[in-house]
């Protein structure tokens, strides 16, 4: 009975075994399908996920893009190397060459998506930028900057640039232009929309002679072409104001602008929400080319003060800018070259010979190179610098998001409300820093 237990024993082990090694003969890969490398089991829904990945991918990336800044290839947030899988997407391998999407958005225009390539020695460097938002709405811009630090630092630009715009709209000139005299309405229709064909080369010097001090001179030629729409799709020229009463319309200005700019910025850096002021202040002459028209000068002033409340990075900003141009030989300024109000966070549809713009900001840090604002605007515009008023003034206030790097703005996206309805806003991608007037509409 021992002995029939003990054999029962020995074959129910040798079964155990026969088993065992049967399947793993069954289930082994061959000695040529062994990698060497573990592979994660595969489950149900892996292929969905993956597909999710490789979409995602891109957004992930650009996301990451906003921690680059736009002077170089790589740079420091927060003490930490910017991460390496996005210098290697978009940076050549010695960081010299580097590509950022654009894209740009704003109520009542269409979607612009492009890209700035940039490429960088070391004093040298030069951009490349395009971006298409359909056939009358493109850009193409190219810069080259050559770059010293001794005696002072210095950097001397040159700049091409072409672009087509369109659905632009003309109200006439003045605060209230449905009223001004100046604006000689032939029928009911108070407003034109009309494209915009330019182009602008310019050349320009910038120096620091002090930490906190700035100058600049350049100059600039461009030519535009301000022309009606297509039939039916909006009001023309000549089918609001008396035809030949709105100079520079439907013919190609060309002008030659010279521009001296002095600014003092306290901040210790330029785009992050820190204390300091900013005071600038330029003046600038045009001359008209082959042309009757064109003659004016330009002359304007800007002062900020950011305070500390509560925080170093919660600000209170103030701020005052007042603008005019002038034609002492009395010719009358083209329509697109009057003063318009950029700083004006609304709608941007009044134009003048003089602008005021009051703003007061209130902006703090979210996170590291995140920070949200909210803000509030009045302007107004006048004939000359003593007529402006604080009467009739528009008003506009909202709240946004801003990604900067410590040299310059990253991307944006707000909210404007007034009594002209709404205005979203959205950008995104490495903007230049140009703080004068002649990357202005």
């Amino acid at each position: 009975m021992s002995r029939s237990r003990g054999w029962g024993g020995g074959l129910a082990c040798a079964a155990i075994v026969l088993l065992a090694c049967a399947s793993a003969t069954a289930q082994s890969p061959a000695a040529d399908n062994v990698s060497g490398v573990v592979r994660p089991e595969k489950v149900k829904g892996d292929a969905l996920r993956s597909a999710g990945g490789v979409a995602l991918y891109l957004p992930r990336e650009f996301a990451n893009l906003l921690f680059v800044t736009s002077g170089a290839a790589a740079g420091i947030v927060e003490n930490e190397q910017v991460v390496p899988r996005v210098r290697d997407l978009l940076f050549s391998r010695d960081g010299r060459i580097g590509f950022f999407p654009t894209l740009f958005m704003e109520t009542g225009s269409s979607f612009n998506v492009g890209g700035r390539m940039i490429a960088s020695g070391n004093n040298e460097a030069t951009s490349l930028r395009a971006g298409y938002g359909g056939e009358d709405a493109n850009v193409v811009e190219s810069r080259m900057r050559f770059a010293r630090s001794t005696p002072v630092p210095m950097v001397l630009s040159f700049e091409g640039l072409h672009d087509r715009r369109t659905g632009l709209g003309y109200l006439g000139i003045g605060q209230e232009p449905t009223t001004d005299p100046r604006n000689r309405f032939i029928t009911p229709l108070t407003q034109v929309s009309y494209r915009e064909r330019r182009e602008r080369v310019i050349g320009s010097l910038g120096m620091r002679p002090a930490p906190d001090f700035e100058v600049f001179l350049s100059s600039s030629y461009s030519q535009r072409l301000s022309e009606d729409l297509p039939p039916g799709d909006g009001p023309r020229f000549d089918d609001v104001f008396a035809p030949g009463s709105v100079p520079g319309a439907l013919r190609t200005t060309k002008l030659v602008y010279t521009e001296l700019a002095l600014r003092l910025d306290t901040r210790d850096v330029r785009a992050a929400p820190v204390p300091g002021m900013v005071l600038e202040g330029y003046a600038g002459t045009s001359r008209g080319v082959q042309q009757e028209h064109g003659r004016f000068v330009r002359m304007g002033a800007r002062i900020s003060q950011s305070i500390s409340i509560y925080r170093r990075t919660n600000v209170l900003i103030p701020k005052v800018v007042i603008e005019g141009t002038a034609s002492p030989s009395g010719e009358p300024v083209p329509f697109n070259e009057l003063t318009r109000q950029p700083d004006f966070r609304g709608f941007n549809t009044r134009r003048d010979y003089t602008s005021m713009v009051l703003s007061l900001d209130y902006r703090w840090k979210l996170a590291s190179f995140i920070a949200a604002r909210l803000f509030a605007d009045a302007a107004t515009v006048a004939p000359s610098t003593k007529e402006l008023s604080f009467k009739g003034m528009r008003y506009v206030g909202g709240f946004g998001f801003d990604l900067y790097s410590d040299n310059a703005e990253l991307a944006r996206i707000g909210l404007a409300i007034s009594e002209e309805g709404a205005l979203f806003m959205f950008s995104f991608g490495v903007s230049p820093r140009f703080g004068d007037r002649q990357h202005r509409d």
